[in-house]
């Protein structure tokens, strides 16, 4: 019987440089399972300790604006979340819940971005 391949980790290598795109991708895909929003917290605070190990002035100042982007992107995220809710039949139980459980997702890591971030400064 063969084995399955390991997967890749989620957290880049530390001192790896900031792939904020890649990062927001990486949340995107966690809020559309939806995952919960400690998992999402988890997974900013891994991105952003891998970003910071080994860290010099000039870099955290690099992950500070890096998170300051993903904060917006994950804003406009929350926005079109909440926008495509209220188009969501209240029939459609099933898709409310996975909306509601995304937008919680989303709003999760947000507020671990906002966290990281304050700690920056």
């Amino acid at each position: 019987m063969a084995r399955k391949a390991p997967r890749p980790s989620a957290k880049p290598a530390a001192g790896a440089p900031i792939k904020s795109r890649k990062a927001l991708q990486r949340l995107a895909e966690l809020a559309s399972k939806p995952s919960p929003p400690d998992r999402m917290r988890r997974e900013v605070e891994g991105m952003v300790k891998a970003w910071l190990e080994g860290a010099e002035e000039e870099r955290r100042i690099e992950v500070r604006d890096s998170l300051e982007e993903m904060q917006g992107e994950i804003a406009a995220g929350i926005e079109a979340a909440a926008e495509m809710m209220d188009e969501i039949e209240a029939e459609d139980e099933a898709g409310r819940r996975h909306a509601t459980s995304a937008l919680q997702a989303l709003r999760a890591a947000r507020e671990a971005l906002q966290g990281a971030r304050a700690g920056l400064a």
